[in-house]
């Protein structure tokens, strides 16, 4: 239902219903965007880890698109991890894939984006690092 809204909502915008600014006869208001979002469900993460010790593992479990190939990095104070367990995956036929990796035991407690991108879709999380 929220989807419909959202999307009845974008329409009405675009043309200038709910603003009151009428469009020229001549301009068609894109609606690309619009149906690229009902034709895709958005990043869901199904399970995760992501309040961790330094030197525990951390992990997280996405659903998106099956069969797409992903991405996911986080970004220390240091700058960008260096696990080679993060990095490219694809979906499986389902549209799940999962990201685990050692957080380091010199990693500075506090809290680090993790970006993931799975198809032309994209989703930031929050890892929680703590010293033990």
């Amino acid at each position: 239902m929220k989807k419909i809204l959202r999307l009845f909502t974008a329409a009405l915008l675009s043309l200038g219903i709910l603003t009151g600014v009428a469009l020229p006869q001549d301009i068609v208001p894109a609606t690309s965007q619009n149906v690229a979002y009902a034709k895709t469900a958005p990043l869901k993460v199904t399970s995760s880890k992501l309040n961790v010790y330094r030197g525990q593992y951390a992990y997280f479990t996405i659903k998106g698109k099956k069969k797409t190939k992903g991405y996911a990095t986080v970004y220390y104070k240091s700058g960008k991890s260096k696990s080679k367990t993060l990095g490219t995956k694809k979906t499986n036929s389902k549209g799940y894939a999962t990201w685990r990796w050692k957080v380091g035991t010199r990693t500075t407690p506090g809290t680090w984006k993790v970006y993931v991108k799975i198809g032309n879709q994209t989703k930031t999380l929050k890892l929680k690092v703590h010293k033990r």
